[in-house]
């Protein structure tokens, strides 16, 4: 399968601001207390840690990790959010502590790693026992179409996507197998911003101010409400807990 060069997408592609914050990730950050530690793999630049922080949902004290293979896009995220950076090995997190993460996120990030299992494991060992997972992916059903192609020509949401998943049960069978037992699931239809991809020729053809901002401005706003849905595509949200090994065999 061809690769995709993440340096050169993390240059050309522009991720827009938005204060939106999904109601099970809210529901999430409510299993925090203070001075707990989050960790948010895939982070790109950082903007759902800052609408987090915007809408003050991160507790006082908590510490915030991102993590990301593009050294451009954590070098965004720690400029917008001011909180540190870091490189994963592989799909290892050499650097956090086994047991040490209070709450992990991983917003659409699961269907870009080369290995999903592997990718789940790690997040089950730095999640602290009774800790919880924040997992998001796209459910890809029988007849899903979109205009964008992969490398290999296949079909898919986004070029750097390496699956797309036929169905629930194939994700939460990955999250079960690493350790967790599932606490709530939502399904949610995908819709196609309209503006986004006129603002981004937009832009390349004449740079736009600040246009990651643009549609918080009030004036612009309006522009997010036109979307369509994407026919056959879902999303996906699942909050999940952490247990223990013991707990596992007697399931």
């Amino acid at each position: 399968m061809s690769e995709v060069n993440f340096e050169k997408y993390s240059e050309q592609s522009v991720h827009f601001f938005s204060r939106r914050v999904p109601a099970l990730l809210a529901k999430a950050l409510t299993c925090l207390h203070e001075n707990a530690t989050m960790i948010d793999v895939g982070c790109g630049d950082g903007h759902l840690i800052w609408a987090l922080s915007s809408a003050g949902r991160i507790p006082a004290g908590t510490c915030v990790i991102g993590v990301d293979l593009s050294p451009l896009r954590l070098t965004r995220f720690s400029t917008l959010t001011g909180y540190p950076g870091m490189a994963p090995d592989g799909h290892r997190l050499p650097t956090v502590a086994t047991g040490s993460v209070d709450l992990a996120l991983s917003t659409m990030v699961i269907e870009h790693v080369p290995d999903d299992f592997g990718h789940a494991q790690e997040l089950a060992r730095v999640t602290r026992i009774g800790g919880f997972l924040y997992l998001s992916t796209v459910i890809r059903k029988r007849g899903a179409w979109y205009f964008r192609k992969a490398p290999d020509g296949r079909r898919v949401l986004d070029p750097t996507h390496l699956r797309e998943y036929p169905s629930v049960r194939d994700v939460t069978r990955i999250v079960e197998s690493a350790g967790y037992v599932i606490r709530e699931l939502r399904l949610s239809r995908l819709f196609f911003p309209i503006a986004h991809p006129l603002v981004r020729q937009l832009h390349v053809w004449r740079p736009i101010n600040d246009v990651q901002r643009l549609f918080l401005r009030p004036s612009m706003a309006w522009l997010e409400v036109l979307a369509l849905p994407i026919p056959r595509y879902r999303s996906i949200e699942i909050l999940a807990e952490r247990i223990a090994e013991t707990q596992l065999t007697t399931r």
